[in-house]
């Protein structure tokens, strides 16, 4: 009868109005009506839709809902529309490995978020399982014993994890009467503790306990000699300054002016112990005084002359320079510098004169890495006048070099010979 009085009422509507649109025809809520087109609907936002069987009807599309009806009139049931779906924390969604998923309507009414990934506990797979952005960073690969160095690596039992490699372990506790490596050595007899702590004190040395502090007048290790006395602290520090020296206390700063050791003297008049050692920068201690060791800084190192001006007793002027370098191809000699590299085309001592034309470099070799050429008269001159190579580069080899007067030479027949004039006779 509802079905019959819609069909009455809308070709009455036709009659009086055609296809006004002022003609609107209300639906009851809980009733299909059949239709073949949206006008037969009456508007209000009504639709013709298509059941699975062709059979159309009159419905209001709204968003769908988990409710076993056909909500948004599309001829499905149940067909949620939004396009993923994720219940995870904000911020995770799309990092490391959590995805959305696809909403789907449960047994119960309830809308389920099928395929989504969530953040889960951080496990070790080369994966970012929490999406935080990181990988494995609740891991240790240094020194983590089930995963050294990479996941799917586990230790030995008498293995340690050591910078991401598993390595034997190594006895590293040196003074807890404790086998920690299981290697039946314990303490210091293991030469795993070789040079590490065995207490206050004492250090591991040998295989047995050694005195590790030598100023502190305790015996650290128990054997009866302390600091000095103990041959373990030989050229060991005893203290600011002070070295054990042959089981006794020696000096071992030698410039800082103090008696560092307590027996009297000071520095390098202190011969037993500084002899031949440093008392400063450029100065060695040599004859139970300070001596100049740098020749080269424009300093009075061992402190024996006066500032000046001029300073005095500086480098060369020094007579503990003598035949010292005082800097390239210059070494000290009779308080001066001396020119002694002629083939570099530097002026060496700084007199102003350079190579040859340096008294200094009469007779010394005059061409790089040359022998057969030396300075002559403030010249580069050939010496070797029996090899046919110019060796002064002057352009004349051998006799045909006026150099070369007087000097040995070869004949044509091979035989020795002295040149003269422009030939060997």
């Amino acid at each position: 009868m509802k079905t019959l009085s819609l069909s009455l009422r809308l070709l009455l509507c036709a009659v009086l109005f055609g296809a006004a649109s002022g003609c609107v025809v209300d639906f009851p809520d809980e009733l299909p009506y059949a239709c073949e087109a949206d006008e037969d609907c009456g508007g209000k936002g009504y639709i013709c839709a298509a059941l699975p069987d062709t059979r159309r009807y009159c419905c209001l599309p709204e968003p769908e809902l988990c409710n076993r009806l056909d909500d948004d009139c599309n001829g499905s049931v149940d067909d949620l529309t939004a396009s993923d779906c994720y219940t995870g924390p904000e911020g995770t969604k799309d990092v490391g490995a959590c995805r959305p998923g696809k909403p789907v309507c449960g047994s119960d009414g309830n809308v389920l978020c099928i395929g989504q990934v969530v953040p889960t506990d951080e496990t070790c797979n080369g994966k970012d399982d929490n999406c935080n952005g990181a990988v494995d960073e609740t891991f240790d690969f240094r020194t983590g014993h089930d995963n050294c160095g990479r996941c799917d690596q586990v230790c030995g039992a008498l293995q340690d994890c050591m910078a991401g490699e598993c390595v034997a372990k190594r006895e590293t506790a040196c003074a807890n009467t404790t086998d920690d490596d299981e290697d039946t050595k314990i303490d210091c007899e293991d030469t795993d503790c070789t040079n590490l702590p065995c207490g206050e004190g004492c250090v591991c040395l040998g295989g047995v306990k050694a005195e590790g502090n030598c100023g502190n007048t305790v015996d650290d290790e128990g054997d009866g000699p302390a600091d000095c006395a103990d041959t373990d602290c030989n050229l060991k520090s005893c203290g600011a300054g002070c070295i054990c020296i042959n089981n006794v206390r020696g000096e071992g700063d030698c410039g800082n002016g103090a008696d560092d050791e307590g027996d009297g003297p000071v520095d390098c008049a202190d011969s037993d112990d500084c002899t031949d050692k440093a008392c400063g920068d450029g100065c060695v201690c040599r004859g139970g005084a300070k001596t100049e060791d740098l020749c080269d800084d424009s300093l009075d190192n061992d402190g024996d002359g006066t500032l000046g001006p001029p300073p005095t007793n500086t480098d060369c002027q020094d007579a503990d320079c003598t035949g010292k370098s005082c800097g390239v191809g210059c070494v000290c000699e009779s308080l001066g510098r001396k020119e002694v590299l002629c083939s570099d085309g530097l002026d060496n001592d700084g007199d102003t004169q350079i190579d040859c034309a340096d008294a200094h470099c009469n007779n010394v070799e005059c061409v790089p890495n040359e022998t057969g050429a030396r300075c002559k008269s403030n010249l580069c001159a050939e010496n070797r006048c029996n090899d046919s190579l110019d060796n002064d580069n002057d352009g004349k080899s051998d006799c045909q070099d006026s150099d070369c007067a007087g000097l040995a030479c070869r004949r044509p027949n091979g035989s020795a010979g002295t040149c003269s004039g422009t030939t060997c006779q």
